[in-house]
């Protein structure tokens, strides 16, 4: 099965029902439109939550909506154009800005990546989506002004402020990728359907292969507990850590605020 990717449809139809709020707006007479985009767009996006986004076609959002196919495409060209609308109503931040407003550098990054990692939680089917032709919607820029809000009262030049922001998605989506993408169903996956069995499975073979003595670090590993590690816990490591690193470079480019009369 090829892997969903945004920026798969046409382009340009994408980018107009992205934008559409830019375009001009039809004055013709007539009964007014049975759906709205945004209808579409969070019908299809409430069908990847509930069943994966292998699940999303035109014929299945339609029925979400309890419309014909046809009807649909009178809307949206296609299955390509669609996940454009998905990815990008889903990527819009919305409270998420009002609640970073006042916060200092490093408590808006800690909060673009616990918001990230949440988002990842309640849409793990974004795992699966190739973006490496980002179609940018509304919704797309405006996390990205969020994540930018970081910078605003320090000389960090763009692209440092750009690749700190990188490094940070990189970090929530690499710890994602490990702990959310959601398994292969039973009847696609063979006879292991979950994962304590999968565990069971390979657990005399791992007892086996350190007690041979071929590997001593990992003998040396006694603590049960070091193995018990959870999402939110793993990401916080690894950005911690980062933020430590760059923190006497951010305080170093702080500007003062100037004071008021």
């Amino acid at each position: 099965m090829a892997t969903p990717q945004t920026g798969a449809g046409d382009p340009k139809r994408s980018l107009e029902l992205l934008w559409r709020e830019f375009e001009p707006q039809s004055s013709r007479p007539g009964p007014k439109p049975r759906l709205t985009i945004e209808q579409i767009a969070e019908a299809a996006v409430a069908l990847a939550d509930r069943d994966g986004i292998a699940a999303v076609n035109m014929r299945d959002v339609a029925a979400e909506l309890g419309v014909g196919t046809m009807t649909l495409y009178r809307y949206v060209p296609g299955k390509g154009e669609l996940l454009d609308l998905m990815v990008d109503i889903v990527s819009d931040p919305k409270e998420d800005a009002a609640r970073a407003a006042g916060m200092g550098w490093r408590e808006v990054l800690e909060y673009v990546a616990d918001s990230t990692l949440e988002f990842y939680q309640a849409h793990p089917w974004m795992l699966e989506i190739n973006q490496r032709r980002p179609v940018l919607g509304p919704g797309s820029l405006a996390g990205y002004e969020l994540a930018l809000t970081a910078f605003e009262r320090h000389t960090i030049p763009n692209r440092e402020a750009n690749l700190i922001v990188t490094a940070i998605w990189s970090i929530v989506t690499g710890t994602a990728l490990s702990y959310m993408v959601s398994d292969t169903p039973a009847e696609q996956g063979g006879p292991v359907s979950t994962e304590e069995e999968w565990w069971e499975a390979q657990l005399p073979y791992l007892e086996r292969a350190v007690a041979s003595g071929r590997f001593p670090a990992l003998g040396r590993v006694q603590d049960e507990n070091a193995w018990e590690i959870q999402a939110q816990e793993a990401m916080r490591y690894a950005l911690d850590t980062f933020l430590d690193g760059i923190a006497a470079r951010m305080e170093a480019s702080r500007v003062e605020r100037p004071k008021t009369t």
